[in-house]
């Protein structure tokens, strides 16, 4: 079915998926140069021409909304048009640059508590926005999340809403509850699906082990056992995912906004700071003392004020960053410069904040105004060439690598991002130049062999290619990096067939 062009248009390049009634494509748009796309064929299960118009009808309506998400929304996948043709319906999707987040969670290693934490509320901060505007998603599973290349972001894709009306199909049924299997799914049902993500993520399943979720329903009540010794997990993040799994759905989580809440809680809690237990004789003694140094600083507060406020915020900025709250890193960054506009190294520490939030503008302002205090300030041309290469600046990106590595000729990261940048302008044999030295600097470095894998395959040497990302795949191994790991098998593959 390769070339075959529809609706004068889009030009097949590859069948992706096929089930019973729904094709995946992956199309080109030939109006527009290299503008790819991903195309649904549902073919409805009648021809009986009332059923059609009233499918017609709400095909088209249904994807009228969820085009309007997409618009509001760029977490969202966007719906960039829909037709029929030959009786059959065809949604034209966006395609987004990112891996499947069941290459995550689906690969046999369980996540940390926290970050099943953070993940639920990404997820559910999207659901909120759907929910809000009367949309059920109705398919919810770890291949209708995809996480972005360009920001690192989660995106929700695949509305089983749209594909059921057509076809009928259900989605992968581990994630359905049963009120959607009885054709009345509630907003609840999609808190249900993402329930069964963050039980395989805790238990770290793999792909082919979700299954068995099934087969441990409680069978009077219909609940899942899930938790036991092995799994290290909360009482309190148990309890809350016990809620959103709930068989019926009355019992289980009303809205978002109430799973949202009790998990906010609960990571409020884990990041508080112990409170320590003391006598009362040490009490008192500890308040008369803190009532004498509080008067000794009172004297001083002019003097010391300044100073500590600006050491406290910015080690605050810093404990945010590290716990992957970037928006309250930025705001404790932004006090320490206010306090001392010289301060380069917080609009350094800013830049990375800045960095992870896919803000590129705002860190070339900064790192512009950090050599402006400090022309010697190697970190910060390193952090503006990153920012002109998401910008799309690769000539500027390279210009300020290569300043970067004047001023400091040891730093391997500044040679992989050149790399990275020379690549983008097809100046492939000095990027390859700069993975070589990249991994001189770090024998570790997986994402420099991957990336000079891909050079070599460019400069048509496949054996070389294929030892970068075998070595690659190793070091993604032992580094726990699960997504690079599942990127290189799959180039692996593609250069061994």
């Amino acid at each position: 079915m390769d070339d075959q062009i529809l609706v004068t248009r889009y030009r097949i390049i590859e069948l992706l998926y096929t089930e019973e009634s729904v094709k995946t494509y992956l199309v080109e748009d030939i109006t527009i140069p290299e503008q790819q796309f991903i195309i649904k064929q549902l073919r409805p299960e009648t021809n009986n021409p009332q059923n059609l118009a009233w499918l017609r009808q709400s095909f088209f309506k249904e994807a009228k909304v969820l085009q309007q998400l997409g618009r509001e929304n760029d977490r969202i996948q966007k719906i960039v048009a829909c037709f029929e043709a030959d009786e059959e319906f065809y949604l034209v999707q966006e395609l987004i640059d990112g891996h499947e987040l069941a290459e995550e969670i689906l690969v046999g290693f369980p996540l940390r508590e926290d970050q099943v934490i953070n993940l639920l509320l990404e997820i559910l901060d999207i659901l909120l926005f759907i929910h809000y505007r009367n949309v059920i998603h109705q398919d919810i599973q770890p291949a209708s999340v995809i996480r972005r290349y360009s920001d690192n972001r989660l995106v929700l894709v695949d509305f089983g809403s749209v594909q059921e009306m057509v076809t009928t199909i259900v989605g992968n049924l581990e994630y359905i509850p049963l009120e959607q299997l009885q054709g009345q799914p509630q907003y609840n049902s999609d808190i249900y699906a993402l329930g069964i993500i963050a039980i395989a993520a805790i238990m770290g399943l793999s792909q082919n082990e979700i299954s068995r979720l099934q087969s441990q329903k409680n069978l009077l009540t219909g609940e899942i056992i899930w938790r036991d010794r092995t799994i290290k997990v909360s009482r309190e993040l148990t309890k809350i995912i016990n809620k959103m799994v709930r068989f019926d759905y009355h019992k289980r989580y009303q809205s978002v906004t109430e799973v949202i809440n009790d998990l906010q809680q609960l990571k409020n809690y884990q990041y508080q700071p112990q409170k320590l237990q003391f006598p009362r004789f040490r009490l008192i003694f500890i308040g008369i003392t803190s009532l004498l140094v509080a008067l000794i600083i009172g004297c001083f507060s002019q003097w010391l004020k300044p100073i500590n406020n600006e050491q406290i915020l910015y080690q605050e900025g810093i404990s945010e960053y590290d716990q992957g709250n970037y928006q309250e890193s930025v705001n404790n960054f932004t006090q320490p410069i206010k306090i001392n506009p010289q301060n380069s190294v917080a609009y350094n520490h800013q830049d990375n904040t800045f960095y992870r939030l896919g803000n590129y503008e705002k860190v070339q302002a900064n790192s512009s105004r950090a050599i402006a205090l400090n022309p010697q300030n190697a970190n910060a041309y390193y952090d503006r060439g990153f920012a002109w290469f998401g910008l799309g600046k690769y000539k500027e990106a390279i210009a300020d690598y290569t300043k970067a590595i004047k001023l400091n000729s040891q730093n391997p990261y500044a040679y992989y991002g050149r790399g990275l940048a020379r690549v983008k302008v097809q100046d492939y044999q000095a990027a390859m130049r700069d993975f070589n030295q990249a991994i001189a600097l770090n024998s570790n470095y997986g994402l420099a062999y991957y990336h000079r894998g891909l050079v070599s395959i460019e400069l048509g040497k496949k054996k070389a290619a294929l030892r970068d990302f075998k070595t690659a795949e190793k070091l993604f191994q032992q580094q726990g990096d699960k997504s690079g790991y599942h990127k290189i098998v799959q180039e692996i593959k593609a250069l061994q067939k």
